[in-house]
């Protein structure tokens, strides 16, 4: 077994643990590996960055169409 990922596998991993619960054992070498590579950091920070995004975007959209619906040009769904 490799002590790391390389950052092809790392980017995959990353993008896997959105969707399910990763072995500790591979979450540990993904935080080792992050600790050492600054891009793979990089793309780690824009992937937790847009799923932030996305998570606020539906909680817009979840209220009553909001700002979101406004910006879209579209009135609020009726209740």
């Amino acid at each position: 077994m490799k002590p790391v990922f390389d950052c092809q596998t790392l980017s995959r991993l990353l993008s896997d643990g959105l969707d399910r619960k990763l072995p500790s054992t591979d979450r540990a070498r993904m935080r080792l590996h992050l600790v050492m590579c600054r891009a793979c950091r990089n793309v780690d920070e824009q992937m937790q960055f847009m799923r932030e995004a996305m998570r606020r975007l539906g909680q817009q959209e979840g209220d009553g169409g909001g700002p979101v619906a406004a910006k879209r040009g579209e009135a609020p769904p009726e209740h």
